[in-house]
């Protein structure tokens, strides 16, 4: 077996020795694993694979992950100009050097500990783009902060979806350390972390799809702009939605799994049988006789009649083309509603707020305001929290991703939802549809407590009771149909067999 490595070179190798060594030979010793955990991840290749361009960056390139990427390099003088400005106060390249890069260089080894994957660059490079890229960042921040009521001229939608990508992050002790070193006034130092913070705040506020806690900002250390942004999120007592984790570990998923679910008709495959046989009684000559009547079944559209009657139908040529989005098992709004009965209420506690009371038929969840952007962030928070395993241990935002995912299947869902002051924004009912049903299931969205007693309400409905019993009786029916009909065929196919050996000139014109 042949061992890849991360080095393309021998000189790669070289320069991996020369930081090994210098690292032994720093005089203190740096403990790095208790100041910063990896918190910037390269996100792996089983959670893009739905829709990679949602984790890469379109116009800025933050951090080691990205810099060097051709096609995003032409924004590299655009923000040497934004560096530049921050120094141009009489020291000007001298301070830019020989300060903010010489203590980034000492920061060098918390800089690569808070990254995921080996960066294959020397200690002079990486602090360059740090420097140069965390400089860019803070001077976009503070933009923001004094421009908010006009953010939309300060701060192009595609730039600010680009500083919410989990690669793009720079860690928040980098950012710090710019921050320090921009303050000329000695008396402003202390003061640092919670001015950063304040702009990183206010920049999440404004961009947020959800409603972010109250909560101040240093009540805990932060790693940086997304991890603020989540925890802004989830840090409230509690997540009903989440709290029981002992539900059916394999019932929850739909559309994507091998075997078909109870409701659901395989049409190609009665049609294929249909046809095979078709094909055989062709081959004997008799194929005309009964190709109209055949034709004539075949032509009617099924799969409209089966989804009207609430049977999914499932097409063999849709089955395995590329990677299949799998949804939690539940009925959508519009089922729910209809149905049920069960009526939609925003809470403004945010994912902590999800609960469905069953004495009101209510299911409250949190106000979203989304936009062109949203996707991009909903999607890289949930890689966040799947790649630090948060989940385990803190409310599941996840689950809340999942948990919408599996109730709005088309845009009416989504017209009942903003109907009822859940969703808001610029995005059209179409697009928030579109936006939902491409979010695969993540690994943890078994055993949703809010999800199982939904759909145990749901099952109890009388509507709905009859509903599934005619369903189930339909399924049955064309079940029958579909083995009568090739029963007939092969009948027709032996009786032909038959008359060709014995002769049945009434039935087929003539002997053989």
């Amino acid at each position: 077996m042949i061992i890849t490595t991360f080095f393309s070179s021998p000189s790669k190798e070289q320069r991996w020795v020369d930081q090994i060594s210098t690292k032994f030979k720093r005089e203190v010793p740096i403990d790095i694993s208790t100041e910063n955990p990896i918190c910037v991840f390269n996100i792996p290749k089983s959670v893009t694979i739905f829709k990679p361009e949602a984790y890469l960056p379109q116009v800025i390139a933050l951090g080691p992950y990205h810099h060097m990427v051709p096609h995003l390099y032409h924004m590299e003088r655009y923000k040497i100009s934004c560096a530049k400005s921050f120094f141009n106060r009489g020291e000007g390249n001298i301070k830019f050097r020989e300060v903010l890069i010489n203590k980034l260089k000492e920061l060098d080894p918390f800089v690569r500990g808070s990254y995921h994957s080996y960066l294959d660059f020397d200690d002079d490079t990486l602090s360059w783009i740090m420097a140069i890229d965390g400089l860019f960042l803070v001077n976009l921040l503070q933009k923001y902060t004094v421009n908010l009521e006009n953010k939309k001229l300060v701060l192009d939608a595609i730039v600010s979806r680009d500083l919410m990508l989990l690669e793009n992050q720079i860690p928040f002790v980098v950012l710090k350390e710019i921050y320090r070193t921009m303050k000329t006034d000695s008396s402003e130092i202390d003061d640092v972390e919670s001015e950063l913070l304040f702009m990183m705040g206010r920049f999440c506020r404004a961009n947020s799809p959800l409603e972010l806690s109250s909560s101040s900002y240093d009540e805990t250390s932060h790693l940086h702009l997304l991890d603020l942004m989540y925890h802004l999120m989830v840090n409230i007592n509690g997540f009903q939605g989440t709290a029981d984790r002992s539900g059916e570990e394999n019932s929850e998923s739909r559309n994507g799994s091998e075997e078909m679910e109870d409701g659901e008709v395989d049409m190609d495959s009665a049609c294929d049988n249909i046809g095979e046989l078709t094909k055989i009684a062709m081959k004997f000559g008799i194929g005309r006789k009964i190709l109209k009547p055949v034709q004539f079944i075949q032509d009617i559209p099924w799969d409209k009649i089966l989804n009207i009657l609430g049977i999914k139908v499932v097409k063999n040529d849709a089955k395995y083309e590329g990677p299949v989005v799998e949804e939690i098992n539940i009925p959508s709004v519009c089922s729910l509603h209809y149905y049920a009965g069960i009526t939609f209420k925003p809470t403004s506690a945010g994912i902590t707020g999800i609960k469905f009371v069953e004495q009101e038929a209510t299911l409250y969840l949190p106000e979203m305001t989304l936009d062109a952007n949203s996707e991009t962030i909903l999607r890289n928070l949930v890689a966040y929290e799947t790649t630090m395993n948060y989940s385990s241990s803190s409310p599941s935002f996840a689950q809340f991703v999942d948990l919408v995912s599996g109730i709005i299947d088309t845009a009416e869902d989504a017209r009942l939802l903003k109907e009822k002051g859940i969703i808001k924004g610029e995005l059209s009912n179409d697009g928030i549809a579109e936006v939902f049903n491409g979010m695969n299931k993540t690994t943890r969205s078994s055993g949703n407590k809010t999800v199982v007693k939904i759909n145990m309400y749901y099952k109890k409905r009388v509507v709905v009771r009859m509903f599934m019993f005619m369903k189930k009786g339909w399924l049955s029916l064309w079940k029958v149909i579909g083995h009568v009909l090739t029963a007939v065929l092969l009948m027709l196919l032996v009786l032909y067999l038959f008359c060709d050996f014995y002769g049945c000139p009434k039935l087929f014109g003539g002997s053989s």
